[in-house]
């Protein structure tokens, strides 16, 4: 279910249209009509919340369409759940929260980790708004024995993304001989997408009700450093970076620690970063018209 906004593209779902095991619903999670038609017809045993407001510039200029897609969109998707599933008490029944580690908010000091006890510190919109649907889902498994497991990644990168995400940019500005804006003092932690994938399959069939789980790769660069790296592999020069120099902009650092998962649900990134950077850099080589098509549409 998707309402096809800025950063969807139903050309990436092509190879599963014909399969039996594939539905494809336009509509808003804020619809609640929509919503409770989708659950009543399909009966799904598990729901996993993805939905989220990712293009940054938006996010700034619009930040009422957060609250509106985190807060309101995920509270129409427990209280429809709660209301169906409620019928046969939950069983057999899983809500899966897709957050962010941006609910940590973030530190200047460069050995501390966020684990899963950490408290909730959003330092922006996008990130409050986060907050605010993960505590709705900690409000309904408390108040109703909701069925719901939280997960809270490391900004992910790979083939198909939005043209608008950081890595996309790089490798497309790369690609296009194009100068690389790059802000000299943020560092992220990357995850390749089939990490993240895997990881959230895990979840789904072994995790624990009630839990949250951090999900982190260990790869952490600063965002200079990773348009250097891409640079490097699409062949191209590495004067081509652009370094936006704001004092104002403090070091910025949210690092996870996510040992509960690998200890207690035996996962662990395969990728390392060259691996998924020269696989993602790879595609959007090879798919020049799909990028173009969309960054003309923006």
């Amino acid at each position: 279910m998707d309402n096809l906004n800025y950063p969807s593209n139903l050309e990436n779902f092509k190879d599963l249209e014909r399969s039996p095991r594939y539905h494809f619903v336009k509509g808003s999670i804020t619809n609640h009509e929509l919503v409770n038609y989708v659950i009543k017809r399909h009966r799904p045993d598990y729901i996993i919340n993805f939905a989220s407001e990712s293009n940054l510039d938006n996010c700034a200029n619009n930040p009422l369409n957060l609250t509106q897609t985190h807060i309101l969109g995920t509270q129409t998707l427990l209280e429809s759940a709660r209301y169906f599933w409620g019928k046969q008490k939950f069983q057999g029944n899983l809500f899966i929260q897709v957050s962010t580690n941006e609910v940590y908010g973030s530190t200047s000091v460069s050995d501390v980790f966020f684990n899963e006890d950490a408290p909730l510190l959003p330092d922006n919109p996008f990130s409050a708004s986060k907050a605010g649907a993960d505590m709705l889902v900690k409000s309904y498994q408390s108040t109703y024995g909701f069925p719901a497991i939280i997960t809270r990644c490391c900004p992910t990168y790979g083939p198909y993304q939005n043209v608008g995400n950081f890595i996309p940019k790089c490798i497309i500005n790369a690609l296009s001989d194009k100068p690389i804006p790059v802000c000299e003092n943020k560092v992220r932690e990357w995850i390749y997408v089939l990490d993240h994938c895997i990881a959230l399959i895990r979840i789904l069939f072994y995790g624990r009700t009630g839990e949250v789980y951090n999900i982190s790769s260990g790869n952490e660069i600063s965002d200079f450093d990773m348009a250097k790296k891409i640079l490097e592999l699409a062949g191209k020069p590495g004067g081509a970076i652009e370094k936006i120099n704001d004092s104002s902009l403090p070091n910025t650092r949210c690092i996870l620690n996510s040992c509960k998962l690998k200890n207690n649900l035996n996962w662990s990134a395969k990728f390392n970063l060259e691996e998924g950077l020269r696989d993602t850099v790879l595609w959007y080589k090879q798919n020049p018209d799909i990028w173009r098509n969309i960054e003309a549409q923006n």
